[in-house]
């Protein structure tokens, strides 16, 4: 409100310097005479009435329209933004001058020349304009406005108008053709079954433990708590599925966009296989598909992919006592940096039947990463698969002795 009082007083008090203008020039083409003041009161009438002009135009009703041509975007897409200014009133103007307003994501890494235009008006009641990302990131990206600045042609009457405009586009990552398969090989082990804890469906309670960040209302056990005062959760009994559980590590990484691409190459073959898989996005905001087989399922998880971003959290503090880290038996956990917590969330996976296996997505720039030998003989020693992949080449996993070299 403050913002528009202001404009309103300084485009007032612009049109009065305007005026005064007028009246000093005639002023002293009355009293003193002669050609060259008669001449530049006769000047300035042109410019005096075209900003009476400007001053009385308005600018309110204007309204901002935006074209994308695709309706769904993947990671590298090119983007070309057609962008419609219409207006309601008559009065001819010379120029505008638009600006896209807080642009985020790809938008805002444009150069100003794409985001800022002068664009020629005169009687028309639109005016159009576009501009074109080449190489958009996955990710979110929104604008929010545009700024319209009218002027006369000295620049005498400024008149500003911000439209709100807001569009967002999600930008899906890039995936690769690969195979969803348990069965590796004799020497890298087997995924065998998911013991999944499904407390909905059985109500025996094998024990009890303390309380841990992020476990259920429902598993409470009220009746300790009524006689020691301390929280404790329900241990239920498991019942056993084919369930496979994917762990995205969102803690950032080297290659942080090479995981994404991963996992979303890997649950998207996993649904055309038709594959039982349940998924968990690690990371200080805890995401879990605990059944993942309708296209539903498979929308919702391309969301988090497309929107997720790295996080700073301690695996242990809050996955230590996680449902479905501590009850599968079938663990995939990708990353792009091998970490020894989350080696010690999944050792306690390599006694149940199964290898756990870490896939650590490489960079294809691999100049500035190396593997950490002393970090992966303790994953080894701990009985869990590593496996190097890099984008490009996850067609190669599964097939017996390569991945990514």
């Amino acid at each position: 409100m403050k913002s528009r009082l202001r404009r309103i007083t300084s485009s007032v008090t612009r049109m009065l310097l305007v005026l005064l203008l007028v009246l000093s020039s005639l002023l002293f083409a009355t009293i003193q005479g002669g050609f060259v003041l008669w001449f530049v009161f006769f000047m300035v009438i042109p410019f005096a009435l075209y900003s009476f002009l400007v001053f009385l135009t308005p600018i309110g009703h204007m309204t901002v329209e935006r074209k994308v041509l695709n309706k769904r975007f993947v990671e590298g897409d090119a983007l070309k933004v057609q962008v419609t200014l219409k207006r309601q009133s008559w009065l001819p103007i010379l120029f505008i001058v638009v600006q896209e307003m807080e642009p985020k994501g790809a938008f805002a890494d444009l150069q100003t020349r794409d985001l800022h235009k002068l664009l020629p008006m005169g009687f028309k009641r639109q005016v159009s304009w576009s501009y074109t990302v080449p190489k958009l990131a996955r990710g979110r990206h929104e604008l929010e406005g545009i700024q319209v600045q009218v002027a006369d042609v000295l620049g005498w009457i400024q008149k500003t108008k911000y439209i709100e405009a807001k569009k967002t586009l999600i930008v899906y990552p890039k995936i690769e053709n690969m195979s969803f398969t348990r069965r590796f090989s004799q020497e890298q082990g087997t995924l065998g079954y998911t013991s999944q804890k499904q407390p909905q469906q059985s109500t025996m309670v094998a024990s009890i433990r303390d309380y841990a960040p992020g476990d259920r209302m429902t598993w409470l056990h009220w009746s300790s708590f009524a006689k020691t005062g301390m929280l404790y959760t329900k241990e239920f009994e498991y019942q056993r599925s084919d369930d496979v559980c994917v762990v995205l590590d969102t803690s950032k990484g080297a290659n942080f966009e090479g995981q994404i691409s991963f996992v979303a190459s890997l649950m998207q073959a996993a649904h055309r296989q038709k594959e039982p898989v349940c998924f968990l996005g690690a990371g200080e905001h805890r995401f879990s598909l605990a059944e993942f087989r309708s296209e539903n399922d498979l929308e919702q998880l391309m969301y988090y992919l497309a929107t997720i971003e790295p996080s700073i959290y301690e695996p242990k503090k809050i996955y230590g006592h996680d449902e479905l880290v501590r009850s599968s038996n079938a663990l995939m956990l990708v990353t792009s940096q091998l970490d020894v917590d989350w080696i010690d969330l999944l050792k306690m996976n390599a006694t149940r039947g199964s290898k756990p296996i870490i896939y650590v997505v490489k960079p294809n720039d691999k100049t500035t990463w190396k593997a950490d030998p002393v970090v992966e003989y303790h994953a080894e020693k701990a009985g869990i698969q590593v496996v190097y992949v890099e984008r490009g080449r996850f067609s190669l996993v599964g097939q017996e002795g390569r991945y990514g070299e």
